[in-house]
């Protein structure tokens, strides 16, 4: 499969014209962060981001502070007073946050350009959909990892909006695996049809559910998260789990929400 064919796949999805494939989605974060200069600092979110947000900025010897958060949905008020200290290089999230919260991409982007502030966006969770929106990052970022959108079990990419961008990153690590670009051909050809499975799996699921605290049940997104109060709420939704056979994992966990929660594992099911 000719590289050039996915890259141009790729190009179509995000809008930019600067694609790398990387041997995986944390060198694309990796990569993309470098680009923070030693005297600014990193943005991250408080919730709803990915585990290698808040250690690959320290393995860069940068800094890094978080954005306040409701339900993983970055604040944009908090985001502002952050911006307007000129502390800040990059905003690094993940759209939809937690593979369930969208986010205000248009509004922080402008809040970003007006603060001098980069944005990359993490697109793991929404490529393929409208939330993969490259007018409103300056560099995208996606792993192709277990249980991702495009799950080939590894690599990933960065893009960049324009060429300058591209030429002020080095050190970019490569995918030199070439032996799994047919099955991301593949991946990215059955794409919509993922998509679609998802959606309708988690509207079965709200529609099921719809007694219970569904967090952000309107988003588009690859998981259920489902707050409760009480023992009794969190017993009854494991067991309506088990019952479907629906992977689950507890929260708080930093990415999906910083609270008391049921996440039910859609992207974990295979079309």
């Amino acid at each position: 499969m000719p590289l050039h064919h996915i890259i141009q796949k790729l190009s179509q999805l995000t809008g930019y014209p600067e694609i790398v494939l990387t041997s995986r989605g944390n060198t694309a974060i990796k990569s993309a962060l470098r680009i923070t200069p030693l005297h600014k600092k990193i943005l991250i979110p408080e919730e709803g981001g990915w585990l290698t947000y808040k250690t690959i900025p320290l393995k860069l010897k940068r800094e890094h502070s978080i954005v306040q958060c409701s339900d993983s949905i970055i604040s944009l008020k908090d985001l502002e007073k952050k911006l307007s200290t000129n502390h800040y290089a990059v905003l690094l999230y993940q759209n939809p946050a937690g593979y369930f919260a969208e986010q205000s991409m248009e509004e922080m982007y402008k809040l970003c350009q007006h603060h001098h502030c980069l944005v990359v966006m993490d697109v793991s969770g929404s490529i393929g959909t409208e939330l993969c929106d490259g007018r409103y990052a300056d560099m995208m970022v996606c792993s192709f990892g277990e249980w991702k959108l495009v799950d080939v079990g590894k690599g990933g990419f960065i893009s960049f909006k324009t060429p300058e961008l591209r030429e002020q990153i080095n050190n970019i690590t490569p995918l030199t695996d070439q032996s799994i670009l047919p099955l991301l051909d593949q991946k990215l050809e059955e794409l919509p049809e993922r998509i679609q499975h998802l959606k309708e799996l988690k509207a079965k699921i709200n529609n099921d559910l719809q007694q219970y605290n569904i967090l952000h049940p309107d988003h588009f997104g690859s998981v259920v998260v489902i707050a409760y109060d009480t023992e009794k709420e969190k017993d009854a939704l494991i067991q309506y789990c088990q019952k479907k056979s629906l992977e689950w994992t507890e929260c708080p966990r930093y990415i999906r929400v910083n609270r008391k929660a049921i996440s039910i594992e859609l992207k974990r099911i295979s079309i």
